[in-house]
């Protein structure tokens, strides 16, 4: 699936699970960057989509800057792969296309404040500002072993994180990406560099990701998102996973005990067990569930 940040069920239950354990930790120095925010940004920077991998990620994604579609007025106020905007959907299909869930990834940018000038070429001054808040995140990622580095700014803050920083970068391989064709000046017609031909090196770019970070065998040591499922969608075969599910004021999540609805009329009901005891939540028909594999909370 791609932009199911555009369903407002689907953004709210991102929303819930913004201080989840696995993603606190990044939150957490997003909020230190928004009260250190640089002069040349707007004093924004997005937080990190609790569908991603957070601080169990095994691949980091480099981007250039937020878009438009993570500001909290015209959009998530997320990085997401599910972001209503091309940049996110492209991201996600080459994710998709390579094999590799989500949830092994995290989003950063090289320069994670939205800036006030957005879209203009980055200056020595912006690459050199996303340097701290490269290597504070670093820290944050003890399983991260491959970075996607996604156009020039990327490559360039990355860089510099290695010159100053070598400790930082030591243990983790990059690989480089062309980004965006709205990131950087358009091949002259006839060029080698067609859009085509930066899409086919995207693509052969995530596979070598995939290559460097085999994808994680499945473990009982929690659980892991796997899919999502509307409410009116659950059946008998997913009686007994783990699932997890909001109205947008209180979540539960547990064991799938049962999902009944009276009639169309009426919202479902979804029972969980939790710490032993029967659960239940009255959600929308068309509420974003989150499905599961493993046993126990993450």
């Amino acid at each position: 699936m791609t932009r199911l940040m555009a369903q407002d069920h689907y953004r709210t239950s991102q929303e819930a699970g913004l201080w989840d354990e696995h993603i606190a930790p990044i939150n957490s120095l997003v909020g230190d960057l928004r009260a250190k925010a640089p002069a040349r940004s707007n004093g924004q920077a997005p937080y990190v989509a609790p569908s991603l991998g957070g601080v169990d990620a095994t691949i980091l994604c480099l981007m250039q800057e937020p878009g438009e579609a993570s500001l909290p007025e015209t959009g998530s106020g997320m990085l997401s792969v599910e972001n209503d905007d091309p940049a996110a959907e492209m991201l996600g299909k080459l994710l998709e296309g390579a094999g590799i869930d989500q949830a092994e990834t995290v989003l950063w940018n090289a320069f994670p404040w939205h800036r006030a000038e957005p879209g203009s070429r980055m200056s020595a001054a912006d690459e050199i500002a996303g340097i701290d808040p490269l290597k504070r995140l670093l820290r944050l990622l003890p399983k991260v072993r491959v970075v996607y580095l996604q156009g020039a700014a990327a490559r360039k803050v990355w860089e510099r994180l290695e010159a100053k920083h070598p400790e930082a970068t030591a243990r983790i391989t990059a690989v480089r990406a062309n980004g965006p064709a709205s990131s950087a000046a358009q091949p002259a017609e006839g060029s080698p560099e067609q859009p085509a031909e930066r899409g086919k090196g995207r693509i052969g770019a995530m596979a070598e990701v995939r290559s460097l970070a085999p994808a994680p065998e499945a473990t009982n040591s929690g659980p892991r998102r796997e899919t999502l499922v509307r409410a009116e969608d659950l059946g008998p075969e997913h009686l007994g996973r783990f699932v997890e599910v909001t109205n947008g004021v209180q979540t539960i999540s547990g064991p799938l005990l049962k999902a009944f609805q009276p009639s169309t009329a009426h919202r479902i009901t979804v029972t969980v067990e939790s710490a032993g005891q029967r659960r239940a939540l009255g959600v929308a028909p068309d509420a974003w569930v989150r499905i599961y594999r493993g046993a126990g909370l993450r």
